[in-house]
């Protein structure tokens, strides 16, 4: 009889072990890189870091599925204690430069690998259905590790003393075997000085610092019939900074991390579609012949919202701002396909979609949120608390009470 020659392929308890981590991974990039959101003031960076909590979100969604699938119905069950240290360290970065090195040019490159490792480590023909999870991620992996390569080379002379974080970082993953676990392990590092303030939730939104900044005294709706290129450009700048409304939904995921898994994948996908209605300002109105860093920001409506509880910005935003805001949007499609202006009515008709799903959301998690987090009110009674509070805080109202407020703490 012949002796069997000894396997170099993980056992399925081994593959489970790495899914989790990977998954738990995945989870952690999704949550710094949302809550750090509102706190990079490079537009770049906001803009890849909104898509990249949502790439995140989605590849930890994929690895959950194909965990449950091999049995395990609580990824994040078994994770060690190291690499829960880990996803909490990654949230103490204190710039952009830190993030990027944390999340990405050592978690993401290292799952990078992993990705590509793991056919050789799995049983190929038994486990195929984990071999197709881990390839189709890596387009997006590799897609996401070459924009920060990209970046921090244009970043990280902007903020020295970045790397002892990554070193911090790096030798703290080591030391639990890397992001496979089953590598080789050293010792970690004593955390840089210098890390110990936690700055996130971001309580402001950043912005560079010779951006100009939104007056609501001086700016009016022109007339969309008497005036229709002025009011389109008017139109797109407002979608522009919508910036602030996927900014807003990262503090949000950030802040209310005992929520269902699901709940994080939704908001991760509101927060992606807030960007991309931003985007579709910032494409619109540089055709329309503007510069993006010439657009007034309306950092005042996040700066504002930060000053409720995260349960009442979501009910805010998804019971009371969006719904509000859907018979301008039909309003702005019907002007624009009467006056033939094909790309306007083509954007707004996308963004229109995307917001039925929000509002829906809005209603299926706002009384998870409610229940969660100890409120007594009814989601009806929590609308009616954030209408009433939309009133007293219009864009206008909000300056002034910003500006008073600045004056008192001078004084």
């Amino acid at each position: 009889m012949s002796t069997p020659v000894p396997s170099s392929h993980i056992t399925i308890e081994e593959n489970v072990a790495r899914l989790k981590r990977f998954a738990w991974l995945e989870r952690a990039a999704m949550r710094t890189l949302a809550g750090w959101l509102p706190g990079v003031p490079e537009w770049d960076a906001k803009n890849a870091f909104g898509l990249h909590v949502w790439e995140s979100a989605d590849a930890a969604n994929t690895l959950r599925a194909r965990l449950r699938e091999l049995r395990a119905h609580q990824p994040e069950r078994g994770i060690s204690p190291t690499l829960q240290q880990l996803a909490q360290e990654l949230d103490y970065a204190q710039n952009t430069a830190e993030v990027i090195a944390g999340v990405y040019l050592i978690v993401k490159k290292q799952l990078l690998e992993a990705y590509r490792t793991h056919p050789d480590s799995t049983w190929n023909e038994f486990d195929n259905p984990t071999v197709r999870v881990t390839e189709s991620l890596l387009e997006r992996t590799e897609q996401q590790v070459a924009w920060a390569e990209e970046a921090f080379a244009g970043i990280a002379e902007r903020y020295p003393g970045w790397q002892a974080w990554a070193d911090y970082l790096a030798a703290l993953l080591a030391s639990d075997g890397g992001v496979t676990g089953a590598g080789a392990k050293s010792e970690p590092l004593p955390r840089p000085a210098g890390h110990d303030t936690l700055l996130l939730p971001w309580k402001e939104c950043q912005r560079e610092p010779h951006w100009p900044i939104f007056d609501p005294d001086s700016d009016f709706e022109p007339d969309r019939k008497a005036d229709p290129e002025a009011h389109r450009l008017w139109r797109f700048k407002h979608y522009l900074n919508e910036m602030t409304a996927a900014e807003t939904l990262g503090s949000i995921l950030w802040m209310t991390p005992e929520m269902p898994w699901e709940y994080q994948y939704n908001v991760s996908r509101h927060l992606w579609d807030e960007l991309r209605h931003s985007q579709l300002g910032q494409i619109r109105v540089q055709q329309l012949g503007l510069k993006i860093e010439e657009v007034p920001q309306v950092v005042q409506i996040y700066n504002v919202m930060m000053r409720l509880p995260a349960v009442e910005q979501y009910a805010l935003l998804t019971t009371v701002i969006e719904p509000n805001g859907m018979p301008e949007k039909r309003a702005n499609r019907e002007h624009w396909e009467e006056i033939e202006d094909e790309i306007s009515a083509a954007a707004v008709a996308y963004d229109w979609s995307d917001e039925n799903f929000h509002i829906r959301w809005g209603q299926k998690w706002t009384p998870v949120l409610l229940e969660t987090y100890g409120y007594k009110e009814t989601m009806a009674e929590m609308r009616d608390k954030m209408e009433a509070w939309l009133l007293e805080n219009t864009p206008v109202k909000m300056q002034k009470k910003m500006a008073l407020e600045r004056s008192a703490d001078e004084g």
